[in-house]
């Protein structure tokens, strides 16, 4: 939903008149996709769009639009933190919510499996390699916690693949960052479909990162798989502009 939105909220903004009907439908599809976000009451998604929304915003908007957003922004945070106690009876940051103490629980516990030998720095332990052998590593408070992941989707990387994989993964989404950056910035870009499409991108790929810090994005299939189409796009608009630019006047 977050890249879904963020999407919708990059062509949103990268249309230029914003009172017709192709402005009436992003702001509608905009508003629906927030709002079922929002019932989701993850507020790692929430921090996650925000954050998307805020980038979108500073990259391809006016200084008039930067400040309707942040005037728009204030009374969701509140909504947000009121749903949530509404719907789970806890804080944002909760020490008596469970979902955090799990999380802090197998993090320290990814942590110590990852530094307990040289290869595993390295290599990893193998894809997999958790769900199968976790008895053997004393995982998931020895069985008590839901057996799956490290909710964390670098901690994840690096356990499974090993600390080289995961740097390798980072840079990968670094050079994509700086395209999508250059592209935002280019005066080449007119369409507002292709400036919709980069900054909806630049913007998902800044939520995807952050709620990835503790949620294992990869866990998902259809997560990974918009992730990529979307980033697919981006690579077309990316190539059509090259090819754009290197064509005679």
């Amino acid at each position: 939903l977050q890249l879904i939105a963020s999407l919708a909220f990059g062509l949103f903004i990268a249309l230029r008149s914003k009172g017709g009907l192709r402005g009436a439908l992003l702001l509608l599809a905009f508003v629906g996709l927030g709002g079922a976000l929002l019932l989701t009451v993850t507020r790692a998604s929430w921090v996650a769009f925000l954050l998307s929304a805020f980038v979108i915003v500073m990259a391809g908007a006016s200084r008039r639009m930067v400040i309707i957003v942040a005037a728009c922004a204030l009374p969701v945070v509140l909504v947000g933190l009121f749903v949530l106690q509404q719907q789970r009876s806890v804080g944002f940051y909760d020490q008596k919510d469970q979902s955090i103490t799990w999380r802090e629980t197998v993090w320290r516990e990814g942590f110590e499996l990852l530094k307990s030998k040289p290869r595993h720095l390295l290599v990893g332990v193998g894809m997999d390699s958790i769900k199968s052998r976790w008895r053997e590593w004393g995982l998931f408070d020895g069985g008590r916690l839901p057996v799956g992941h490290m909710h964390s989707t670098p901690l994840q990387l690096a356990v499974e693949r090993g600390i080289p994989a995961l740097l390798a993964w980072l840079a990968f989404l670094g050079v994509y960052a700086r395209m999508l950056l250059h592209l935002a910035r280019s005066e080449k870009v007119l369409d507002w479909v292709e400036r919709g499409i980069v900054l909806g991108a630049f913007g998902g790929l800044v939520g995807f990162v952050a709620s990835g810090a503790v949620h294992y994005n990869f866990g998902d299939s259809e997560v990974v798989m918009i992730f990529y189409f979307i980033m697919g796009l981006s690579l077309a608009v990316n190539k059509q502009i090259r090819s754009s630019a290197s064509l005679p006047v």
